[in-house]
């Protein structure tokens, strides 16, 4: 029996490399815990051994960008950004923050040569940019925020011109084939 692939609904975790793909971004993190060490993907040359991994659960929000406003609980961060979180290098198992404690960062794609440009290092926002960091939370309602506004796709004004009232439920496309309750039948 084939599966169908599922619907992506997304908007529930927190990508950094894809929030980082057009640019840096500032983001606002609170700790919550530091979790056990994990292996990692790469491989120690020296030892052969798998690299620890030293995980951090925290909330963040995305404070520019087209997420702006957005915050994602407990989310779990790994790799280049937990440096940032933790104050500790990534192979110092012993952090420097504390849970409760809010860090904001410049979130950015590696530029070093050697290191994919898929890392995302959590470096030190600019003096104006902790600043926009401090004022945008703030503004954005901190971490009780709601999610911003959905905007509604048409306009009220054009909803007497012929065209459906924008309270009306999106039609469901037909499609090619008949249509099939649940998985491939």
């Amino acid at each position: 029996m084939a599966f169908d692939r599922p619907t992506r609904t997304g908007g529930d975790f927190l990508d950094l490399r894809a929030e980082t793909e057009k640019g840096p971004r500032l983001i606002a993190f609170r700790v919550l815990d530091f979790l056990p060490a994990e292996d990692g993907d790469f491989i120690d040359r020296a030892t052969g051994a798998p690299n620890k991994v030293y995980p951090v659960l925290a909330d963040a929000m995305v404070i520019d960008g087209p997420n702006a406003g957005t915050v994602y609980r407990a989310g779990t961060f790994k790799y280049a950004v937990t440096n940032a979180l933790r104050g500790a290098g990534g192979t110092d198992p012993n952090p420097t923050t504390i849970p409760g404690q809010q860090i904001a960062v410049r979130a950015e794609r590696s530029k070093k040569k050697g290191v994919s440009t898929n890392t995302v290092w959590g470096n030190d926002p600019s003096d104006g940019e902790l600043e926009t960091i401090e004022k945008e939370f703030v503004r954005f309602g901190g971490w009780d925020a709601r999610p911003p506004a959905v905007t509604p796709t048409r306009e009220p004004a054009m909803a007497g011109a012929g065209a459906p009232a924008a309270t009306e439920a999106p039609r469901q496309s037909a499609g090619s084939g008949a249509r099939r309750p649940f998985g491939n039948r």
